[in-house]
């Protein structure tokens, strides 16, 4: 069960990375889709988008992983309303396509996989409500102490 839930996983984020940005521009940059919504709800986060930008910018570490755990917050208090009541715990999943060199052939970068940077994990009934105002948390305020955010991967170099 785990393999088919984790293949099923993959073939949803793959899907949405050929889609394509279509977000509102209030809105956190790259795709995210409810991918198990009962029991362990999970959401994966496509971070391609924000990835560049930090990238781009030349942000350290620190500051790159407070605005990938914001964003994740962003990301699930928007899709928690779509997550199963008896939902034990909610985790955002945050991945980014990882690109190589350019390839001669096609002139673009070469695909190198899908990175799992980091989880950002919650309980259900914290995700479906709003206890401490979590989801109008403003950029400066402390990120509550009840969200579990673990970073696995790495970012790209800047």
């Amino acid at each position: 069960m785990t393999k088919f839930l984790l293949r099923f996983s993959m073939v949803l984020v793959c899907s949405l990375f050929l889609a394509g940005p279509s977000l509102a521009a209030d809105e956190v940059s790259g795709h995210a889709v409810l991918a198990k919504s009962d029991g362990h709800a999970l959401i994966i986060w496509d971070a391609s988008p924000v990835v560049a930008s930090i990238v781009k910018n030349k942000m350290n570490d620190a500051d790159a992983n407070d605005l990938l755990e914001r964003d994740a917050m962003r990301k699930l208090a928007k899709i928690s309303r779509n997550v199963d009541g008896s939902a034990k715990t909610v985790t955002v999943r945050v991945v980014y396509i990882k690109n190589g060199a350019v390839s001669p052939v096609y002139g673009t970068p070469t695909f190198l996989g899908v990175e799992r940077y980091a989880t950002l994990t919650v309980s259900g009934a914290d995700a479906k409500s709003d206890k401490g105002k979590w989801k109008e948390l403003d950029a400066k305020a402390a990120i509550p102490s009840w969200f579990a955010y673990k970073v696995t991967g790495l970012l790209p170099p800047r």
